[in-house]
């Protein structure tokens, strides 16, 4: 795996070269054609993603009153060239996807799995800690923004129910 891209993703930032040797290591490349499912809302899945070439769109199934199936509704798209990784609730052991990933374009991903990311952790607890933090950051970030959707959704609510 190239160290240069890898320097350049979030969840590395703050590790050495040398330790982003060690991750390195254990990246497996996958390709995915456009429109594949990378990952499935409710599937459990162990793996992190980290987004190497192309576009994936993010979505959840929502309800319609007035139609009789869910359908998608995509939520955000992310672009290889923001170094972006996605998953990573994985990385902490099999869990259930909390959303459906899709190729929007033919796509290369990087994996890295949770035994893989507990085998880095158990030889080199500073890694695994520097790694950790990142996703904290990350799912941190997430809460305070569906905390600030549902108080805009509430007061939404509220004004149309008067």
């Amino acid at each position: 795996m190239d160290l240069d891209f890898l320097k350049k993703v979030k969840l590395f930032k703050n590790l050495t070269e040398q330790e982003l040797n060690t991750f390195s290591s254990k990246l497996k490349l996958i390709k995915v054609k456009e429109k594949e499912i990378i990952i499935k809302d409710g599937e459990l899945g162990d793996k992190l993603y980290i987004l190497c070439k192309g576009r994936v769109g993010i979505s959840k199934k929502i309800t319609m009153l007035d139609e009789e199936e869910d359908r998608d509704k995509t939520f955000i798209v992310l672009s290889a060239k923001d170094f972006l990784f996605f998953g990573e609730i994985g990385l902490l052991g099999s869990q259930k996807r909390t959303a459906t990933v899709t190729a929007y374009s033919d796509c290369e991903l990087c994996t890295l799995t949770h035994k893989d990311f507990m085998r880095i952790c158990k030889l080199n607890p500073r890694i695994g800690f520097k790694v950790i933090m990142e996703i904290a950051l990350k799912l941190s970030s997430l809460v305070e923004k569906t905390n600030s959707d549902v108080l805009k959704l509430t007061t939404a609510l509220i004004y149309a129910l008067r």
